[in-house]
């Protein structure tokens, strides 16, 4: 049968030939959907035992023999943004939405809250957000195919060349979706979030508006050279941080919500040479307009084919990101006595539910 013809054309011009090679991910077949959770630990105070113990029992529960075990995972510390930058986060992901939602609620961060003491209860904040994305409405990019992290690490999925890259509206067009749908703002101005001024000691729980963005977005240089290494720490690094900081500064232009900027690690806190940034937009446009547009993207990606283009066939340099749309209620958001300024608390209406349900 033909595809039907696109709403919407494709936003690649006529006869274009990308200059440097791309891939994207493609899952096994009969996988319609991926669901993703990132799980966070915030150290507040003198909390080292604590943390020590609810991230042995975070493991534990990542290594569980289960039908409901994630099918790939990675930890981060944080460096930087909507979150503690002493913070550990974890990022696992599975090929189904019913694996991965019996798995959260395996893990049951309330039930590990409500156990703890009445002082590590007061050192301690946990998170997780959600979110399951139609495989229509997901597009992945790798600038190289010998590291593929995120969803790529999942056991089956493959990749393909692809064309549609270094113009402006690409990542739109790898959306399948995009082919009949311009993914709208919602309207927010009903939507605007309760001010929630001190959230210590509660329990806030909320999902997502329509066409919510998310994005995850990664740097890795552990093989490079000395050389290359050098090039890439004192020259694009400080681009990509001049960037998020606008992100994070201009919050009503460039829409971020709930953005962090992670540094991976082993899980024993050996510090990689691989960072993301990794959280959500008000829409795709917000996205867009940013990266098209706005200097301080705009250098990241003249940087970037600069480095390219220095070091050819012999860099080892790689990128790569993975992108939702999102529609209504497709993602989860939830905070145990977390900091005000973590992920989404002051973007979305969340709403406060009482701990005692949850057995304390």
């Amino acid at each position: 049968m033909a595809c039907p013809i696109r709403t919407y054309p494709l936003l690649q011009p006529a006869n274009h030939k990308p200059p440097i090679p791309r891939w994207q991910l493609v899952l096994n077949e009969g996988i319609d959907r991926v669901f993703t959770v990132y799980i966070g630990i915030q150290p507040l105070g003198n909390a080292k035992g604590v943390i020590d113990k609810t991230t042995s029992t975070i493991q534990q529960w990542l290594e569980e023999q289960s039908p409901s075990a994630p099918l790939a995972f990675e930890t981060f510390g944080v460096i930087d943004g909507d979150d503690s930058r002493d913070a550990k986060v974890w990022v696992c992901y599975w090929d189904n939405d019913t694996a991965g939602k019996e798995g959260l609620q395996r893990l049951n961060l309330p039930s590990i809250y409500s156990q703890l003491s009445t002082d590590d209860k007061s050192s301690i904040g946990l998170w997780s957000e959600s979110f399951s994305t139609l495989v229509s409405r997901l597009e992945t990019n790798y600038s190289g195919l010998d590291y593929l992290p995120g969803i790529a690490r999942m056991q089956g999925t493959t990749t393909e060349p692809h064309n549609m890259t270094a113009y402006w509206g690409a990542a739109r067009d790898r959306i399948p979706d995009s082919a009949h749908d311009l993914f709208e703002k919602d309207d927010l101005s009903k939507k605007q979030p309760e001010i929630i001024q001190n959230p210590t000691g509660k329990h806030l729980v909320g999902t997502n508006y329509n066409n919510m963005v998310h994005i995850r977005s990664g740097q890795y240089w552990e093989t490079c050279d000395t050389e290359e290494t050098a090039s890439y720490e004192n020259n694009l690094e400080p681009t990509l941080n001049k960037g998020l900081q606008y992100l994070w500064e201009n919050r009503n232009v460039s829409g971020a919500i709930g953005l962090r900027y992670l540094r991976n690690t082993d899980g024993t806190d050996k510090v990689l040479k691989e960072t993301c940034g990794a959280g959500f937009f008000h829409n795709l446009q917000n996205l867009e307009d940013w990266a098209k547009s706005h200097p301080s993207h705009l250098a990241i990606y003249t940087g970037a084919i600069r480095h390219a283009k220095k070091f050819g066939e012999d860099r080892k340099f790689r990128t790569w990101h993975e992108v939702s749309v999102l529609k209504g209620g497709e993602a989860s958001f939830e905070y145990l006595n977390c900091l005000p300024g973590t992920g989404a608390i002051p973007f979305l209406g969340l709403r406060e539910v009482s701990l005692e349900v949850n057995g304390t």
